[in-house]
């Protein structure tokens, strides 16, 4: 969809329709005869190519303005029929007798009532001389206050329908233009539907934004004056990176560029634009600090060797500026995404917090949705913002209001299949384009973050096996039968591409006892930093380890250890301080023994 398509059919269609509802794209300008201008001016041009000898135009504010404002027939048709010209009828309501063109205009302030408009294009749109009339009625928004009209309201309307559906139809004039009215509004849905539903002389256009061959022309018309330093090379990204952009938003990015004493590169320019920072922390990531990734990764998520190199190659893709490059040349895309499935408990959530403290130095750049929390049918409301009208309109979405505060960031969709599916939708925009627009109307790009879903698909299902590669192939199995058979939508399959990443079961012992040992430091820091006492356990002895881990279900992974570590360490251990408080001192010394024969851990001061 084009705005130029858009357009000609309103050209094609004014006078065959007696009243076109244009709304979207309102409020930028448009190319015309080699220029640019805004709607009124276009729509005014378009009544003057049509042979409309009046032209007028009407908001709220500033009443009626046009040219031969005396020929508007603004009362009764009674008079008429008494010999009272048009010309007559406007002196007498204004009291005005003699009046210039000046005077007209200023005269014709006094009606702004939107009823009063209307009472007006209800006495001119049928009238039986030849003037042909064009109206404008702009900022149609505010025409109503809120979509329960009052009484006179529905009058008003009611004429106005009676207007359009009972003029005179003679067949001798069916090939000559009718006088028309145009409103304006951004969305539609400002209007009273009983000014538009079921009228087959009303039509209904909508402007959308700018594609891309629109978007080339402008910025080629104003290439020269784009203060970047590699336009030459950079200039089809440029139209690509301002998706979604408005000609008006174009204007404003290219007197931005400006700014500057000298160009910049077209990325950087692009995220003090957007961001109001100079550089992004993609682009910090040093190649010595890039060699490090799969270890630091590692050190947070500990038996998922093939999981962490898989996620560095998609960070990798994007530390290069190859993220997509095979599918698209834009840049609006995120910088990677990421499906992360199995057993609970096994590192996922954890990987994504990793991923968000190596690329954004701060665990805090990980913005996490638990997808539980939107499987109502209205739930991808929460992330865009309600609608106008409804119960937290002010507030905006939760998703894109996250992403405007932090648009470096890793957004984490935790539990994927919790969520309705609706929220998919969403999902698919945000993959795709790497925008998405909120209540307000305002595009939030996610073209800097780091998109990773979570999903606990199949975990309940898939047996833990020896072979590791039967595990994944039947994780990755149970995903896409998920999406393609149950929601119905494999189109976000090919979104995912490869990076469905299938977590294993953690059933080796030694990896088990890694868990133990980065969870069992913080319990020692803990009772050393309260009470100066020193917790001594050999986690090198298989007894003590077997008493630890006893109550661990594999399925479950590393979250079941931890309920494990909790109850056969944390639990008993609390007991014994308690019972021993008046023997702790500094220096003393607590050490954990194995009692086989309970199989459970006894605990003893100072040996």
């Amino acid at each position: 969809m084009s705005v130029k398509r858009e357009l000609n059919q309103l050209k094609n269609l004014i006078g065959i329709k007696k009243s076109i509802i244009l709304e979207g794209n309102v409020d930028d300008v448009y190319e015309l005869n080699g220029k640019y201008v805004n709607i009124q001016e276009y729509i005014m041009e378009l009544f003057s190519s049509k042979k409309y000898t009046d032209r007028f135009l009407y908001d709220r504010n500033s009443g009626i303005r046009g040219s031969k404002l005396s020929n508007l027939i603004l009362t009764s048709e009674a008079n008429n029929a008494e010999g009272e010209s048009a010309a007559s009828e406007f002196e007498e309501l204004f009291n005005n007798s003699g009046s210039t063109d000046a005077q007209e205009k200023q005269d014709t302030n006094n009606i702004k009532n939107p009823l009063q408009f209307f009472s007006v294009l209800n006495k001119n749109l049928n009238r039986a001389d030849n003037k042909k009339m064009g109206f404008v009625a702009d900022y149609t928004d505010y025409f109503f206050s809120d979509q329960s009209l009052d009484q006179d309201d529905r009058a008003v309307l009611t004429e106005f329908s009676k207007t359009l559906k009972e003029s005179e139809f003679i067949i001798s004039k069916v090939d000559e233009l009718s006088n028309c009215v145009i409103f304006i509004t951004k969305k539609i849905n400002q209007l009273p539907p009983s000014l538009y539903l079921n009228n087959p002389e009303i039509l209904i256009l909508s402007l959308p934004k700018p594609n891309r061959d629109e978007r080339h022309n402008f910025l080629a018309s104003v290439k020269s004056r784009i203060q970047v330093t590699d336009i030459s090379t950079e200039f089809d990204n440029i139209v690509d990176a301002t998706e979604g952009w408005t000609i008006k938003e174009l204007s404003h990015f290219v007197k931005f560029s400006c700014n500057f004493n000298q160009p910049i590169p077209f990325n950087k320019m692009f995220n003090i634009y957007n961001f109001g920072e100079k550089s992004s922390p993609w682009e910090d990531l040093s190649y010595e600090k890039m060699l490090k990734l799969k270890d630091e990764l590692s050190k947070r998520v500990i038996g998922q060797e093939d999981a962490v190199d898989k996620v560095a190659k998609v960070i990798y893709k994007a530390f290069t500026g190859l993220t997509g490059i095979t599918y698209s040349a834009k840049r609006t895309k995120p910088k990677g995404t990421l499906f992360f499935v199995g057993p609970t408990g096994t590192g996922k959530t954890e990987l994504a917090k990793a991923i968000a403290q190596f690329i954004f130095n701060d665990e805090a750049n990980l913005i996490r949705f638990d997808m539980s929390e939107y499987g109502q049918d209205n739930s991808d409301q929460k992330l865009i913002g309600a609608p106008p009208g409804y119960v937290g309109f002010e507030g905006g979405g939760q998703l894109t209001n996250s992403v405007k505060e932090k648009p470096f960031s890793v957004i984490l969709f935790d539990e994927i299949e919790k969520a309705h599916p609706k929220m998919f939708d969403k999902f698919l925009q945000i993959l795709e384009d790497g925008r998405l627009t909120d209540n307000t109307g305002q595009t939030v790009s996610f073209s800097e973050t780091f998109i990773i879903f979570t999903s606990n698909i199949g975990a309940s299902e898939v047996v833990p096996s020896a072979n590791k590669e039967d595990v994944y192939n039947e994780f990755v199995k149970r995903v896409q039968n998920h999406f393609t058979f149950e929601l119905n939508r494999p189109e976000l399959l090919g979104r995912f591409g490869n990076n469905i990443i299938p977590f294993n079961f953690i059933k080796d012992k030694s990896l088990k006892a890694k868990i133990v040992k980065q969870k069992v430091r913080p319990i020692q820091i803990a009772i050393y930093e309260k009470y100066k006492a020193e917790l001594h356990i050999d986690l090198q002895d298989e007894s003590i380890l077997d008493n630890l881990l006893k109550d661990a279900d594999e399925r479950r992974g590393g979250r079941d250890v931890l309920n494990s570590l909790e109850t056969n360490l944390v639990d008993p251990l609390s007991e014994f301080i308690f019972e021993n408080l008046h023997k702790l001192k500094a220096g003393t010394k607590i050490f954990a023994k194995s009692n086989t024969e309970k199989r459970k851990l006894d605990f003893l001061i100072n040996g």
